[in-house]
């Protein structure tokens, strides 16, 4: 026995480099572990649980067992060594994983043996020829969409069977055309939107066909429809293509020719064990609480993991008996008032909702109902709706506002009443807790939700009652609203009609019983006058017409001396409404118009509460304004400023005079961009610079000194930084200049010739990101101005260390003429590089990246290091100064094949839509 524990030792310590050695190659996606390592690991994890046996009967003592167990422990022995010389002869460890085939998703943890039968049951299915169509079906909340990401994520990585793995969430109601986009999309593809169904449906069905075999999850679906309708090839054992299908009904399965595979509640063990790993282990160990009580209030979700999850968020941190027993009996109430599965559900659900006890809470909950199913609804218009409505009116300042609304959306993602989306920008909420709130809203009834349903006729006047607090028809195509509609509506808060794109009228009539409105929102409509009724609205706090392009005329706004946020984005209009200089509560102000010709002095000093304000300077009748904004610099939270001249651009940056903002964007173009101030960085204060001279003879641009984030796009007159600062002027303002930087962009700049020289070094000491583009003359990043220095540097006489100590990341793509990093023999030392990232830099030989050393001198990645991605023959072709150098970062490389298309084409598309007047979407 000693023996056999001496040769599994050995055994243990081979197996456990092998295993860090896979953990190093695997993590990057880029490799798997070979079938023949699997079945290694297997077989030694077999080998381990066999020799625990031999040595528990050998503690047993039994005299007559000592010759057989020897016997064993001498196969066991001889085996152990077998398989620690099998590890040892391996050559390779991995093999190249597939291509991706979809998307990964992100998921809650699988509960139950129940659940994980059905999912191998799928899962056998999908392996086998037998069973083309599969329709998962059970009640709402039961775990079929967590069962089918679980599915889904098994495909990308367990199998080769398919080429690609589609996921659309259908969701109700069935639009055919948008199901049909949605496919395409997911293909990385798209469809003619002015096509009719049967030929988008014909386009479909050639880009399914060209994949081969595939496997199309359809989550959530309420309506059956025909294959072919859609452009959908039949599943069949000839094509080996598969459909799976999600539903609250058995029926759509049937109709849809699937075969059904049910989803069970929970056994009592397996809700009470989700419960405790949702509220906390923790809670049987208080000492005033009694187990059955726990299991009483489990016993109560029927098993319905969504149900489960909800309530023990609710009572989680929750350690005093009272509070259970009255939970247990509120829960009681709500379900045994309510009759029917889905009500029945939705009685479990209300509990968490009337758990939240503040009535405001509530409300924030309730308004994002308003929002069509499914929806990633941004965070901040979230909040702005709120506090528009009068939901958090305990704090006055504007950031607390900010910070108690994020707080009442923590509370309720805590909750589970609501999901984060969107990398934590968005929430969603799940579909049955949002009929649940539906639900709610219905029994007074306060809300009329029609949003995402593309509707195109109005509501008739019979649904417009007197006691609508709240109406949502966003997202629709509306056409027109009868010119006799008037609805005597005077509680109604909130109407929310954006993204109706077909609606060009809005009678004269129709606000005038609205007197209780606060939050109006008409972005993306093609309406051309605003009503005159509107200027009565007393109590509006929010008025919304963001990329009308067609709006020329607002009236007199005067009255509404309660307005917080004036929204005129991309609007027609070319002078600000009549009465602005009255709103002294406004708080936000968006008025970045490409049209807009007169903006009267004085006005802006009066609007003593503002704390966002976005504004566009596109002629010289607008200078004045420049100032008076500059001097509210104090005063604000956000100003985002697009200029369309150096002079204005100088103009304001000077007239701050040294008073920072919290947040800024200033962007300085010849061709209007409103919509184009969007970054995907953590950074408060950034410059853009499109397409735009900066170094111009008589005036040289002049930067804010405390700017975070700069990028400059097709900018011709500079090649470099260093022209930004001249010398003469640089020596003076070196120290201030820049300190702050994190992120440096350079993309199309034909001129550049180098980013910046070595005096710039120490300003650049806190850049996290350094991208470059499509700048074709470039040849170094860091150059050398002093002629002494780099004869010095030429003949090896010093070593140039450029230090960048936070740089995570550099970008470099399509540089023709790129040669090093640095100039002749200099190294790049940045010890908290994430990913390096390069491409189509055909004459580059050297990285010039400097490695740290270990103990022994041997070089080691940077301790950050997560990818290296370029194309393979690049990276072989790179010579390193460090010897070992290439090995030691080969397993951190992502080879990747170049785009089939030009990235420059795409770039210049892109700025060319933009200059003559792109629309960025919303988040959505």
């Amino acid at each position: 026995m000693r023996n056999l524990e001496r040769a599994l030792q050995e055994l243990n310590s081979k197996k456990g480099d092998i295993e860090a050695t896979l953990k190093v190659e695997c993590d990057l996606g880029k490799k798997q572990p070979s079938n023949e390592v699997n079945d290694w690991l297997k077989n030694v994890e077999r080998i381990n649980n066999e020799a625990q046996s031999i040595e528990e009967e050998v503690k047993k003592g039994k005299y007559f067992s000592r010759a057989r167990l020897g016997k064993h422990a001498e196969e066991k022995i001889q085996e152990v060594k077998e398989y620690h010389q099998k590890g040892r002869s391996f050559t390779s460890l991995v093999i190249d994983a597939p291509p991706s085939r979809g998307l990964t998703l992100t998921m809650a943890t699988l509960a139950g043996e129940k659940t994980k039968k059905v999912v191998e049951e799928i899962w056998e299915d999908l392996m086998g020829d037998k069973v083309t169509k599969i329709g998962v079906w059970g009640m709402g909340g039961i775990g079929k969409t967590t069962i089918m990401k679980e599915i889904n994520n098994r495909l990308q990585k367990e199998t080769n069977k398919f080429n690609v793995v589609i996921w659309v969430t259908v969701s109700q109601p069935l639009y055919l055309i948008k199901l049909q986009t949605e496919i395409a999309t997911a293909l990385k593809q798209s469809l003619l939107e002015n096509e009719d169904k049967v030929r988008r449906a014909g386009e479909l069905l050639g880009m399914l066909k060209a994949k081969e075999k595939f496997v199309l999850i359809l989550d959530d679906m309420w309506e059956a429809f025909r294959l072919e309708e859609v452009g959908i090839p039949e599943p069949s054992e000839e094509n080996g293509c598969k459909l799976v299908v999600t539903t609250r009904s058995v029926g759509i399965c049937r109709s849809m020719g699937c075969k059904e595979v049910r989803v069970q509640p929970l056994s009592n063990e397996e809700a009470l064990n989700l419960f405790l790993d949702k509220v906390g282990s923790s809670t049987l160990q208080i000492p005033t609480l009694d187990k059955k009580i726990i299991n009483l209030v489990v016993e109560e979700c029927a098993g319905l993991p969504l149900a489960i999850v909800t309530v023990a968020g609710c009572m989680r941190g929750v350690d005093e008996i009272h509070e259970w027993r009255n939970a247990l009996n509120e829960l009681r109430g709500r379900v045994r008032s309510l009759n029917g599965v889905d009500t029945e559900v939705f009685g479990r659900l209300e509990f968490s909702y009337h758990r939240l006890k503040h009535e405001k809470v509530q409300q924030c909950f309730l308004y994002c109902a308003l929002y069509p199913e499914d929806f990633a609804i941004p965070k901040d218009e979230l909040i702005d709706y709120w506090i528009a409505e009068g939901f958090i009116e305990e704090v006055k300042d504007v950031q607390a506002k900010y910070d108690r609304g994020h707080t009442i959306l923590n509370r309720l993602v805590n909750c589970c009443l609501l999901e984060s989306a969107k990398d934590g920008r968005c929430v969603k909420m799940h579909d049955l807790i949002r009929d649940m709130a539906l639900s709610i809203t219905s029994e007074s009834p306060s809300f009329m939700v029609k949003a995402g349903l593309r509707l195109q006729e109005f509501p008739g006047k019979q649904e417009w009652k007197a006691n609508l607090e709240r109406v949502s028809l966003m997202m629709n195509d509306i056409e027109e609203i009868p010119s006799y509609m008037s609805p005597h509506c005077d509680i109604l808060s909130t109407l929310l009609l954006q993204a109706n794109g077909n609606l060009w009228t809005i009678p004269e009539c129709f606000f005038v019983y609205m007197h209780g409105l606060k939050v109006l929102n008409l972005s993306r409509t093609n309406i051309k006058v605003l009503p005159s009724s509107v200027s009565d609205l007393m109590n509006l706090r929010s008025l919304l017409l963001r990329w009308c392009e067609n709006l020329e005329r607002v009236p007199s706004l005067a009255k509404l001396l309660a307005l917080q946020y004036l929204d005129l984005e991309e609007t027609g209009i070319e002078e600000v409404p009549e009465g602005m200089e009255m709103l002294e509560n406004l708080s936000h102000l968006y008025l970045s118009s490409p049209r807009l010709k007169k903006f009267p002095t004085g006005i802006l000093p009066r609007l003593r509460n503002l704390y966002k304000l976005k504004l566009s300077f596109g002629n010289e009748a607008l200078r004045e304004t420049v100032e008076e904004a500059a001097r509210l610099s104090d005063r604000l939270d956000t100003f985002e400023g697009i200029f369309s001249t150096l002079n204005d651009f100088n103009l304001y940056v000077k007239s701050t005079d040294g008073r920072g903002l919290k947040n800024y964007c200033l962007l300085l173009s010849a061709y209007w961009m409103g919509g184009f101030l969007i970054t995907d960085l953590e950074v408060h204060k950034s410059i853009f610079l499109i397409d735009c001279k900066i170094c111009e003879r008589e005036e040289t641009i002049v930067l804010p000194e405390d700017v975070q984030f700069l990028q400059m796009f097709e900018v011709s007159d500079v090649a470099s930084l260093n022209d930004v600062l001249p010398r003469e002027q640089g020596l003076v303002n070196i120290g201030k200049f820049s300190h702050d930087l994190k992120v440096l962009r350079f993309d199309s700049c034909k001129n550049l010739k180098n980013l910046f020289s070595l005096r710039l070094l120490p300003a650049l000491q806190n850049l996290e990101v350094l991208e470059v583009e499509d700048c074709y003359s470039i040849e170094e990043i860091v150059a050398v101005e002093d002629e002494e220095t780099e004869k010095e540097l030429a003949t090896n006489t010093i070593i140039n260390i450029v230090t960048l100590p936070r740089l995570k990341k550099f970008y470099l793509w399509g540089l023709r003429e790129f040669k090093s990093f640095c100039s002749n023999n200099g190294v790049l030392v940045c010890n908290s590089l994430q990913e390096i990232e390069v491409h189509r830099c055909p004459k580059l030989k050297r990285l010039s990246l400097s490695l740290p050393l270990l103990d022994n001198g041997q070089p080691s990645p940077p301790p950050t290091l997560e990818v290296i991605k370029m194309e393979k023959e690049l990276w072989e072709s790179l010579e390193w100064d460090q010897p070992n150098a290439k090995d030691v970062l080969n397993p951190y490389c992502k080879f990747v094949a170049l785009w089939n298309i030009n990235k420059q084409q795409l770039i210049s598309g892109r700025v060319a839509m933009a200059k003559s007047g792109f629309q960025n979407e919303s988040l959505n």
